[in-house]
C-alpha cells in the first residue's frame, strides 16, 4: 500500500482529505504529480512527520488543502 493510499484509507479526516485532493489533482497539474510521487517515496520517519503536520491542520474541503499547499 502506498503512502497516499494509507493516508486515504487509515488517516484522520485531514489526512484523508489531503490524500484525496492530491490524488485527484495529480493528473492535471505537474506540482501535484510530483508531490504525489514524493509522498509515496517518503521514509517511515518522513511519513510520520507528514501525518503530524497534517494533524495540526483543520481542512474543511479540498480548497483548504490547495490554499495551504500553495501559500
Amino acid at each position: 500500500m502506498s503512502n497516499i493510499q494509507k493516508l486515504a484509507t487509515t488517516g484522520n479526516n485531514n489526512q484523508r482529505l489531503f490524500a484525496e485532493t492530491i490524488n485527484t489533482l495529480r493528473n492535471s497539474q505537474g506540482f501535484y504529480s510530483r508531490l504525489y510521487q514524493t509522498i509515496n517515496q517518503l521514509s517511515e520517519e518522513g511519513y510520520n512527520d507528514l501525518t503530524d503536520l497534517l494533524d495540526q491542520q483543520n481542512f474543511k474541503d479540498s480548497v483548504n488543502v490547495v490554499l495551504w499547499l500553495e501559500a
